[in-house]
């Protein structure tokens, strides 16, 4: 095996150069696929869980409405919608969010008390919601869902305990071209159970999502919850430049391989995350 300080740049520079990014997308549609015909019976049923969706915000005010929108022409209306505003710095964030608050009396939005990253705000958010949620999931204030989205995930779990990750879509930014398509991390739908025994999101501000798909695949070893994976398009992503999807690249993929070893050796032990969260200043709507 290439020592890290080899495989690591080259799995890097790879990515950057689209050749891992195709390769997955190619697999990754081959396995919707099958999962697919696999599934070839199963319908959505009405359902009457609850769905918490929390959206963590800063600073795409412009995008945000269109979100909204998505999340409106859900499917499956049982759905509460937080707008968590990580001390966006635009001058019309309040108005904004006011706005789309007011669209629907399922939406809410609360503004924190100082900025502390999309993960600590998405626990915050959860602490903030209304308490009577049976399933929860994410979404980005510059993405959009599909109207499937809701349904589709909670016909997956058929009644069961655990996680479903979706179907992602990575586009430009105008929605013109496609670039990616792979199962998601940050937007998946938990149970309220699978959620309430991982612990939440860690304190991170980055990659802190795939760590939480990791640390669910290894609490599913004791058969009480599992992750399983859809096939349907639930949400399109603009591919936003300079991101933090697109930061420090090399140590995060260190950090999740040092995750991964980790969890391994405390997989047949109870353990718990206890995310951070922090006090927000206003709820509006």
């Amino acid at each position: 095996m290439l020592p890290d300080s080899i495989r690591v740049p080259l799995a890097i520079w790879l990515r950057k150069r689209g050749v891992t990014t195709a390769i997955q997308s190619a697999l990754h549609l081959s396995e919707m696929r099958r999962l697919a015909v696999d599934n070839r019976n199963l319908k959505p049923t009405p359902s009457d869980a609850k769905v918490l969706i929390i959206c963590a915000h800063f600073n795409h005010l412009k995008w945000l409405p269109g979100c909204v929108e998505s999340v409106l022409a859900q499917n499956h209306q049982a759905w509460q919608l937080l707008i968590v505003d990580d001390c966006s710095t635009d001058p019309e964030a309040n108005t904004t969010l006011f706005e789309q608050a007011n669209r629907d009396p399922r939406i809410k939005a609360i503004n924190l008390a100082e900025n502390s990253g999309a993960y600590i705000a998405r626990n915050t958010g959860i602490k903030a919601a209304d308490i009577d949620w049976t399933h929860v999931s994410f979404i980005d204030p510059d993405d959009v869902a599909t109207p499937e989205w809701l349904e589709h995930l909670l016909a997956v779990f058929r009644g069961r305990e655990g996680t479903v990750r979706p179907v992602l879509e990575r586009w430009t930014t105008d929605y013109s071209k496609m670039k990616s398509i792979y199962f998601g991390h940050c937007q998946s739908m938990h149970t309220r159970n699978a959620w309430e025994r991982a612990g939440g999101f860690l304190p991170e501000r980055v990659s802190a999502d795939a760590e939480l798909t990791t640390r669910l695949g290894h609490l599913a070893k004791d058969g009480k919850t599992a992750v399983y994976k859809s096939w349907i398009t639930s949400q399109r992503m603009r591919l936003v430049p300079d991101s933090a999807s697109t930061q420090d690249l090399v140590a995060r993929k260190l950090w999740l391989e040092q995750r991964d070893d980790e969890l391994s050796t405390l997989a047949h032990s109870p353990f718990k995350i206890i995310p951070q969260t922090i006090q927000w200043k206003d709820c509006i709507g």
